[in-house]
């Protein structure tokens, strides 16, 4: 087969994010359903940037299997040029918008806006395999309880669009990612040394996580591996086992040696702190995601979506996400300076 069977070639969105970057990773280190390689086309705003091209240089592989080309999800054409010839895409959206400060609620929409541009061209080329990042309706989850969680709402706006126009979609839905850990609202380090995890969610409460790059990479590798046909319509979780926060401080003090706590700040704290990576809209999104994480059945998996009867991941796809400390471990993560 030639380098450029269509067959053989899935276009990843998001190429030097953690989640499009660990898609890619995962995809050059497998096989197709025929037992050939993937080819590998990383969509981003500017191939030639300095993240770019450092990116292409670490991964690239020695029969050149991997490309970068120019694509903007808000800009349906760029979308079709890049999808144009490929069996599969993966698409994952962002609450955030580069160059944008999100002011007002209605303008997280644009979320919506790019999906559905993604899902258009991919319809537009006949693309065969449709793989998307989503999140659950919470609006359903909460049980019309917090209806402003706009950032997963829209994904599953995105995801519904998704299923209607196109006929092969998979969706993966992760839990919250622990990079997210690095962040000040997530995690600080007092004077005295000690780690401070400020999760504003009680300790004995259980929550799920996610690594974006390598549970999300081997999840989207292993669908498009078994192909469309045996996961069209499928959601699959990709989400670590139910564990508490005093579980996790636990764990990092075992894995890395250093003392930590759990000292919460207040729901309403973490939306003023999150605000800042998008804009004031999201503060009462992201205010509200943890006020219902706080008290989230602990009986219900994925924030509260689904029954664990209903995870039928590693039973279909063989795999598991990955632990906290199986996280720690792969990535070196000691804690804020």
């Amino acid at each position: 087969m030639s380098a450029t069977d269509p067959s053989r070639l899935i276009v990843v969105v998001g190429a030097t994010g953690n989640q499009g970057g660990g898609v890619i990773r995962a995809l050059l280190d497998s096989r197709t359903p025929d037992g050939g390689l993937w080819h590998v086309r990383g969509l981003t705003r500017d191939p030639n940037s300095t993240k770019a091209q450092k990116f292409l240089t670490d991964h690239q592989t020695i029969d050149n299997r991997l490309s970068l080309v120019t694509g903007n999800v808000y800009d349906r054409p760029s979308l079709q040029s890049a999808f144009a010839g490929a069996h599969g895409v993966f698409a994952v959206t962002s609450e955030t918008q580069t160059g944008r400060i999100l002011e007002k609620e209605e303008e997280m929409k644009h979320e919506i806006d790019a999906g559905r541009n993604m899902v258009l061209a991919a319809e537009a080329c006949r693309v065969r395999h449709f793989v998307f990042s989503s999140l659950p309706d919470m609006v359903e989850a909460t049980g019309g309880r917090y209806p402003n969680i706009h950032h997963m709402n829209n994904k599953h706006e995105v995801e519904k669009i998704a299923r209607e126009r196109l006929s092969g979609v998979t969706c993966l839905i992760p839990g919250f990612f622990y990079t997210n850990l690095r962040w000040p609202q997530y995690s600080d380090r007092r004077s005295d040394g000690v780690v401070r995890f400020r999760i504003p969610i009680p300790g004995g409460q259980v929550t799920q996580w996610t690594d974006p790059i390598h549970d999300m990479g081997i999840f989207a590798a292993k669908v498009f591996n078994m192909g469309v046909e045996k996961t069209h319509g499928k959601t699959y979780l990709v989400l670590s086992p139910r564990v508490t926060t005093d579980d996790m401080v636990a764990t990092f003090t075992k894995v890395t040696g250093q003392p930590a706590i759990h000292d919460p700040i207040s729901a309403e704290e973490f939306g003023e702190m999150t605000a800042p990576f998008v804009g004031p809209a999201f503060k009462q999104d992201a205010q509200d995601m943890m006020e219902w994480a706080a008290v989230a059945p602990a009986d219900r998996i994925c924030y509260g979506a689904f029954t664990e009867d209903q995870d039928r991941s590693f039973e279909e796809l063989g795999l598991k996400a990955s632990s906290f400390e199986e996280w720690l471990r792969r990535s070196g993560w000691t804690g804020p300076a």
